[in-house]
């Protein structure tokens, strides 16, 4: 872990409210699903770093995907090329790799697609292949098609309006192709509902799973306890410490 002041590489709009911005960091690489907190422009009420999956790593520059959806997003949105701002990382407990040596297999929905850019690069460059679940509301809510296609991804999608993939769940996608032999492990990044939903997958599969949770977190470094989960014992857990990635069989989640 290290905070340094990180050059701006380049940062594009990616069109919806969604952008990606690349920080000179220096880093040999990060595992997936762990994040930074970065600094954003002082603004009106903005006076936190705000925390950030870390999606890919190229070189000397982490790739940041982020979604525009408050102050301190927008004030992000705006910074141009050639600024640098702080960023605080890599933190947190990221995806575990599993230990046969067949397909990974990871259930994405939203922005929760980050961490498996990274993944599939990790795991390509292992002479292993990704299976990636990726559930989003419509087409133009799909990212990095192209990249995970050149990281010969095999890649299963479904979209609530079905304007792209399979109308529906992206559970039911998983629910399909694994009705008979369950993969050893999933992977699994989204919205709290998508957590849900692959847990009681896992559990009624009788296989296990790792899920990473998206909390609002104020310092990063287990401090300021904003960003607890509990777990099946009533125990709270630090996502930033001891997550983001928890064992799904630890946590008590609710959608």
């Amino acid at each position: 872990m290290q905070d340094s002041l990180c050059e701006v590489a380049y940062h594009e709009d990616m069109g919806h409210s969604y952008y990606r911005i690349g920080l000179r960091t220096g880093w040999r690489g990060f595992v997936p699903g762990q994040f930074g907190m970065l600094e954003v422009p002082r603004a009106d009420g903005i006076l936190l770093r705000r925390p950030f999956s870390f999606a890919r790593q190229q070189g000397d520059v982490t790739e940041i995907f982020y979604k525009k959806v408050g102050k301190g997003t927008e004030a992000l949105s705006l910074v141009g090329v050639g600024r640098s701002l702080r960023l605080l990382g890599p933190l947190g407990q990221g995806f575990r790799e599993t230990s046969s040596a067949g397909e990974g297999v990871g259930v994405a929905g939203g922005y929760g697609i980050a961490p498996f850019v990274q993944m599939a690069k990790q795991l390509k460059a292992k002479g292993r292949r990704l299976q990636l679940f990726y559930g989003a509301r419509s087409k133009q809510d799909l990212f990095y098609i192209q990249e995970f296609k050149e990281l010969e991804v095999k890649l299963y999608i479904s979209t609530e309006d079905g304007s792209e993939g399979l109308r529906g769940r992206v559970t039911d996608l998983l629910d399909k192709t694994f009705a008979n032999s369950p993969p050893e492990r999933i992977w699994s990044c989204g919205p709290m509902g998508l957590l849900k939903a692959v847990q009681n997958w896992s559990q009624r599969k009788k296989t296990s799973c790792e899920l990473s949770v998206e909390e609002t977190m104020g310092c990063g470094t287990g401090v300021c306890l904003g960003c607890v989960v509990q777990d099946v014992q009533g125990h709270y857990r630090r996502a930033c410490i001891e997550g983001p990635v928890f064992p799904g069989e630890l946590l008590n989640l609710t959608d």
